[in-house]
């Protein structure tokens, strides 16, 4: 039954049998997706079905290429977004950008959804993913599929299909948060996705599936006019159409051979033209060997002339005069400013290095990876020392606060400042190698908040993965699919409490709570 077909065999089918049915599934499965991200960028229902129309032409005209695609969402939404930049572009040449955003900006802020100012950069943000991960996003949210039904879709686990919708919905949340708009990670973006689904109108379904048959079948017709004139020939016309088809072979032959010749004198003259250019060029290089040993040795006397002036001079030389670049996407600023921005170095406990930071220092993609690596290492020597230390013990009537022994798991950590002690000099020293000792400092600076930077520091916040002081551990059962574990530690100088990721549990305490984590991150109830 075709409406249960996968894409793919859809797809295969109109390649290959030219079948309209089959594209009128794949038109009336997508066509909300590819009509709600064509009205996102050019915000006119009229714009928006021309631009619909379009992108199912293109899939009609390029459906023999898009076979091995088990599902062509990801496809079309690309396509969709290019074809509407391609139609702004052509109908906004004569007009100002500016005068334009004005506008689409103030629709946005007249609608009556929260959501509206936030729906012209939702298509970047899922451009910005990987191909994976956006098709998962686009069969959930723009198709409604099941996570069975995506699972088998993508050829993986329904497990690893729902980890893979949250991983995404986490990106999104991140690509907004990163351009000053603070929304929560996964209900929020997963609202927005929501909300962007818009239905396109009821007829667009058998006008695009005419025109893009039309488009893409015209050869076909042809083909099968020219068979039916050919049935109304008389004896005749056969007899005529025989004996030229009789003569066509040595027609071909002739016309081949005439060909061979003209393109047999044509080379001829082409080489004899060659050999000429090269005599040319030869003697260009002689005068331009010429011409470099007389600059060379010019060189050579400007260089020792240079270096007797140098000699001369104190040994400072003038700072160069900065050129603003208008084109340019960063701003040189004093160096002292570095050591005032705060900016967080790290994002999660994972240590994984933050975007603005990589910005900020104008990191190399070289240097990005030796920061990620020194981190990864002292991580990993950091767990490995706590993993030795920790020591599972009864909880004490404060900390159960309600729950049960067996919902309740306490654990003893006693003071690491030694091996920090040996830990962190290594990584700084990593860290200053390859950013160099201005750039490391305001590195080190957005570490204070995910580490004691020193012995001295003697307090701690939520945000940290790194402690040196001795505690007591608690952590209580979370329900099944809350992604999120309760806990909180005592010390001498303070205590605090949290709710961390349950996939951004320390390694050191994964052996003594791996069936909660599991749990934490199975599928809620009643889905």
């Amino acid at each position: 039954m075709l409406a249960m077909a996968p894409d793919r065999e859809l797809v295969a089918a109109f390649a290959t049998e030219a079948s309209e049915t089959a594209f009128q599934t794949l038109v009336a499965r997508h066509v909300d997706l590819v009509y709600a991200t064509a009205l996102r960028q050019v915000g006119d229902p009229g714009w928006a079905e021309e631009i619909t129309q379009n992108v199912f032409i293109i899939l009609a005209r390029k459906a023999p290429r898009l076979g091995r695609l088990e599902t062509i969402g990801g496809w079309l939404h690309r396509t969709a977004i290019l074809e509407s930049k391609a139609r702004l572009r052509a109908e906004l040449r004569r007009r100002r950008r500016e005068e334009v955003a004005a506008e689409n900006i103030s629709i946005q802020v007249e609608g009556s959804s929260p959501f509206a100012p936030l729906l012209p950069l939702l298509d970047e943000a899922l451009l910005d993913l990987r191909d994976a991960d956006r098709s998962a996003l686009v069969l959930r949210f723009f198709e409604a599929r099941s996570l069975r039904e995506i699972g088998e879709t993508l050829g993986v686990q329904e497990e690893a299909a729902r980890k893979r919708i949250a991983r995404a919905l986490d990106r999104i949340a991140e690509f907004f948060q990163e351009r000053g708009v603070s929304i929560p990670a996964t209900s929020s973006a997963a609202a927005l996705l929501t909300h962007a689904v818009q239905a396109a109108p009821a007829s667009l379904v058998n006008s695009i599936t005419q025109a893009s048959v039309a488009a893409a079948g015209s050869s076909a017709t042809a083909i099968n006019l020219l068979a039916l004139q050919f049935m109304t020939f008389t004896k005749a016309h056969i007899v005529l159409i025989g004996l030229f088809v009789a003569a066509a072979p040595l027609l071909w032959q002739t016309g081949v051979e005439n060909n061979l010749q003209r393109q047999q004198t044509d080379a001829d003259e082409n080489l004899r033209a060659a050999r000429f250019q090269l005599a040319a060029v030869e003697a260009d290089v002689l005068r331009e060997r010429a011409d470099l040993a007389e600059l060379q040795k010019s060189s050579g006397q400007v260089n020792d002339r240079l270096n007797s002036a140098l000699r001369q001079l104190d040994g400072q030389s003038p700072v160069p005069a900065y050129r603003w670049d208008d084109s340019s996407e960063v701003a040189r600023v004093p160096k002292k400013f570095l050591q005032k921005l705060d900016v967080t170095a790290v994002r999660n406990g994972r240590g994984e290095v933050t975007r603005q930071i990589k910005e900020i220092l104008q990191m190399t993609e070289g240097e990005a990876q030796s920061v990620q690596a020194a981190l990864d290492n002292f991580l990993r020597e950091y767990n490995a020392a706590l993993a030795k230390a920790i020591r599972p013990v009864q909880p004490n009537p404060r900390e159960l606060q309600g729950h049960s022994e067996a919902d309740t798991r306490v654990f003893e950590v006693p003071s690491l400042q030694e091996h920090l002690r040996e830990l962190r000099p290594k990584l700084f020293a990593q860290l200053e190698s390859a950013l160099g000792p201005e750039r490391f400092a305001a590195f080190q600076s957005g570490l204070r908040n995910w580490m004691p930077l020193d012995d001295e520091r003697q307090g701690f916040n939520t945000g940290m993965a790194i402690f040196d002081v001795e505690r007591r551990v608690v952590v209580y059962r979370p329900e099944p699919g809350a992604r999120l574990m309760a806990w909180g530690f005592t010390a001498k100088n303070g205590s605090m409490s949290a709710a961390l990721k349950a996939d951004e549990i320390p390694d050191a305490y994964r052996n003594y709570l791996q069936d909660w984590i599991s749990l934490a991150l199975s599928e809620p109830p009643g889905k």
